[in-house]
């Protein structure tokens, strides 16, 4: 009995103690809005996505917009301190309360209403709201690394060993790689590899070690082969186009200083190595990126344009970055890879320099950082706009989904319309494929699904080609044997489809098809027509057939931002959407993740083939 006492005194004392853990514990109250994910609101708060759902169990199934959440924070002031990096102190958030003011915070935590504002960009006292989250700003620390700490170090390319090597990348080791590998990935000789790492002659190179790769002594061909050369490589239009941009900058020489954008491009032109699609790709942004800053120049904007190649995934930016070549930068687009744009988004941060990142969305930068600014949106801030101009453009709609035996790759989409239409009161249903294709199912189906008083649209769960090619035909034939009987109906569906639509663009007219894009080109635009003839006059060469286009996307995104940055300078975010262009391919419309988070391009087309066999492209901001 005493037993039995003695353990029910210590259940007693080990619930009191968890019950007075969670009394302490501290919370932020996070209101959901459009685009967010679990993953998005837990690098705004530096927690994870365990940590909310743990807190909020419903949230593990689903969000909704307007959701509150529980957001734990560590017990220090009625704030979750948070530390951002090593040169900064703790941070701290601060849910604005009832009552609270700019100036009183100011004064509780020591700092200035400027200083708040500047770290929570978008922030004013007109939208000082209550419930909202903002970031408190500490002091930047001073931090001395002395010389006798830092360690044995690879030699680096500016060490007085090297002065007669220039050094155009760094290479780790991988498992099994020997020498003779490494020389013929970078097309050296391995006396060059040697000269450039005087540190492993006579030695076994092993996994993990970094190298230096040296450029390539050039070689002399003979005036036969030169002769016999009738296409220039991606290297060699690199650098005629180099010298093009020289003389772009020339012109600029007289310009006042405050009245020029210095502009830096930091892109794996991969000059050091064999990669001719990437090097075409790159090259071809390039080419756009340069006309645009031709037309901007003819319209009396000034810019000097610097050109950085960050070389392969493997290589490090440090150099580049050390040697102050972008301290005085007033924008910098760039780069490819996720480990490039991570340290270009820490220095961006550190000097306030806006960071344009137009290809990869994939980015954990947007979420704590300013500065940064993502062209390529992540689909969970992409899928609420579309769902929203879903139901707007077709408000009486019935929706008809269609499942293949194709695994969905369309989810959070189907999931997210399915959430706008029963909040608008649409109905939809679910078939399977097969209802369509099988010819003795197929006018049944339709005749039971579709409406004579409604909207009635086609959407496939998936967007593979497979689909669309079994799905198309029998929509066509279903309207051919009976369209008399049947009511109306349209095809909605996906980006993709624009790569699809070289093999089906006749029946997706004779459908009606609908598809959302983010981005869109086509020839029979006008727009695009120009833009390709103006390419090959001053390029003597097509366009690359790949999605999205290369050069119209440096084109748009040269066009667009040196604009925002020569018109609105310091002003650009709060601005930018007032930015007047007329795209080729890729459109503008950018919004910030959270008060103290980057920019994200939220733009969206729907693409309508027309039953007038026209191309159009439905622009909703316009």
């Amino acid at each position: 009995m005493k037993a039995f006492k003695h353990i029910l005194l210590l259940c007693t004392i080990l619930v009191a103690t968890l019950a007075a853990s969670a009394q302490e514990k501290k919370f932020f109250t996070h209101t959901v809005s459009k685009g967010q994910t679990l993953y998005s609101i837990s690098k705004m708060y530096n927690t994870t996505v365990e940590e909310i759902v743990k807190y909020n169990p419903e949230s593990a199934a689903k969000l909704s917009i307007g959701q509150k959440l529980t957001i734990p924070q560590n017990p220090t002031n009625d704030t979750q301190v948070v530390v951002v990096s090593e040169e900064r102190e703790a941070e701290i958030y601060h849910t604005i309360q009832s009552g609270e003011t700019l100036y009183r915070l100011s004064k509780m935590y020591g700092v200035t209403p400027r200083e708040i504002c500047d770290a929570n960009p978008g922030l004013s006292t007109s939208n000082f709201r209550v419930g909202e989250v903002i970031l408190i700003p500490r002091p930047v620390k001073s931090i001395e690394i002395k010389s006798s700490d830092a360690g044995e170090t690879t030699p680096s390319a500016g060490s007085k060993k090297e002065e007669e090597v220039e050094i155009v990348a760094t290479h780790k080791v991988k498992r099994g790689e020997d020498i003779e590998d490494i020389c013929k990935k970078y097309g050296i000789t391995e006396d060059e590899l040697l000269a450039a790492n005087p540190q492993i002659k006579g030695k076994k190179i092993k996994r993990k070690m970094v190298l230096n790769i040296p450029a390539p002594k050039k070689k002399e061909k003979p005036a036969e082969e030169k002769k016999a050369e009738r296409e220039l490589s991606n290297h060699e239009i690199f650098i005629k186009v180099e010298e093009y941009k020289d003389s772009l900058n020339r012109s600029n020489q007289g310009a006042e200083d405050d009245g020029t954008l210095k502009v830096a491009l930091v892109l794996p032109f991969l000059l050091d190595s064999y990669a001719p699609s990437e090097q075409g790709r790159m090259v071809e942004y390039y080419q756009g990126f340069l006309m645009a800053v031709k037309e901007l120049k003819d319209a009396g904007y000034s810019f000097e344009i610097n050109t950085f190649d960050s070389g392969s995934k493997e290589n490090s930016l440090s150099p580049l970055i050390e040697s102050g070549k972008l301290d005085n930068m007033d924008l910098i687009i760039g780069a490819m890879y996720p480990n490039h744009n991570k340290e270009l988004a820490k220095f961006a941060q550190k000097n306030s320099i806006p960071l344009v990142i137009p290809f990869t969305s994939k980015e954990d930068e947007i979420f704590r950082n300013p500065m940064v600014y993502i062209v390529n949106a992540m689909q969970s801030y992409i899928i609420p706009e579309v769902t929203a101009r879903f139901t707007a453009t077709f408000p009486n709609a019935n929706v008809i989904f269609v499942e293949d035996t194709i695994k969905s790759n369309k989810k959070e989409f189907i999931s997210g319309l399915i959430d706008e239409l029963d909040s608008n009161g649409a109905t939809h249903t679910t078939i399977t494929l097969s209802n369509l294709t099988i010819p003795e199912k197929m006018l049944p189906t339709l005749k039971e699904l579709l409406k004579e008083d409604k909207e009635n649209i086609i959407i496939p769960t998936n967007s593979s080609a497979k689909t669309l090619g079994a799905l198309l035909p029998a929509l066509v034939q279903a309207d051919i044997i009976d369209s008399l009987d049947i009511p109306d109906y349209k095809l909605f569906g996906y980006p993709e489809w624009q790569i699809h639509a070289k093999d089906t663009r006749e029946q997706m007219y004779e459908v009606e098809t609908y598809f959302y894009a983010t981005f869109y080109s086509h020839y029979s635009l006008p727009e695009v027509a120009k833009f390709q003839n103006d390419y090959i006059r001053w390029y003597n060469r097509n366009i690359q057939n790949i999605y999205p286009r290369y050069g119209m996307l440096g084109y748009d995104t040269g066009y667009f931002f040196l604009l925002a940055a020569s018109k609105y300078g310091k002003e650009m975010p709060e601005r930018i959407n007032s930015t007047e262009f007329s795209p080729v391919q890729t459109g503008f419309k950018f919004d910030r993740v959270s008060n103290w988070g980057g920019l994200v391009n939220k733009k969206i087309y729907f693409i309508h083939y027309t039953p007038e066999y026209k191309i159009e492209k439905i622009d909703f901001d316009r």
